[in-house]
């Protein structure tokens, strides 16, 4: 998969992600009114973040590898093209408005997690709030994620969502350094085109997954074509 969308989707997603990161970030302690304090720590709470996406990113590698090493990649990415693209035609019908009591719980805790580590006003909390945040539920990251799992090895699929997240990093630090940088009127004028970015990766998916089921038949074609013109000279 190509790296260069993971910072196009990550930068343009986060305008989307704002509306439910954004009250997250404006929680967070602010110990000092020095900006170069406000900087620090704005970097320290999203080197948590982005590290989590990179972990994801290595375990999904890793099944992506497993999945090219059958011969699966280009149907697999058909599928999450298809998928992303009904996700966006088909948003309000496919997401129940209810939440799973599983994933309400899961929510819950990191809740109350985030609740502790706030009162502890230190670096490490605010790293670990990071690694909590990368931890909730986004549509965007799990897009992130389908684009990610098809790169060539978990290594790229980890630089791959460490680019996304970077991607996230000017939205939402400029929330934490300055919380009427990005005003309302902009998140929601740059939110009306999310869909149509989720739209467009989706397509791009489908056909790239075309393109390389088509390499892989004129790769076994060429390579029929060659064993048979080479096998009678052998035995001449």
């Amino acid at each position: 998969m190509e790296l260069w969308t993971a910072l196009g989707l990550g930068f343009f997603g986060s305008f989307h992600c704002v509306g439910m990161c954004g009250p997250i970030v404006l929680s967070l302690p602010r110990s000092s009114s020095s900006f170069s304090v406000i900087t620090f720590n704005a970097i320290v709470y999203n080197l948590g973040r982005i590290l989590i996406y990179a972990f994801f990113g290595l375990i999904f590698g890793f099944l992506g590898k497993q999945i090219t090493l059958a011969g699966f990649q280009s149907t697999l990415s058909i599928v999450l093209g298809i998928l992303i693209i009904l996700g966006v035609l088909f948003s309000t019908k496919l997401y129940p408005k209810k939440r799973p009591e599983v994933l309400q719980k899961f929510i819950s805790a990191i809740n109350q997690a985030y609740g502790i580590l706030i009162r502890k006003q230190s670096k490490s909390a605010l790293f670990s709030m990071g690694l909590l945040n990368g931890l909730l539920p986004c549509a965007f990251v799990y897009t992130g994620l389908a684009a990610a799992v098809l790169t060539s090895t978990p290594y790229h699929s980890m630089l791959y969502m460490t680019l996304f997240g970077l991607g996230t990093l000017p939205a939402l630090f400029s929330i934490y350094v300055s919380p009427n940088f990005i005003s309302m009127d902009l998140r929601s004028s740059i939110k009306k085109y999310m869909p149509y970015l989720a739209f467009a990766l989706g397509s791009f998916l489908v056909l790239r997954g075309i393109l390389l089921q088509d390499l892989n038949v004129s790769g076994a074609f060429m390579n029929t074509i060659e064993a048979f013109c080479v096998f009678p000279s052998k035995n001449i």
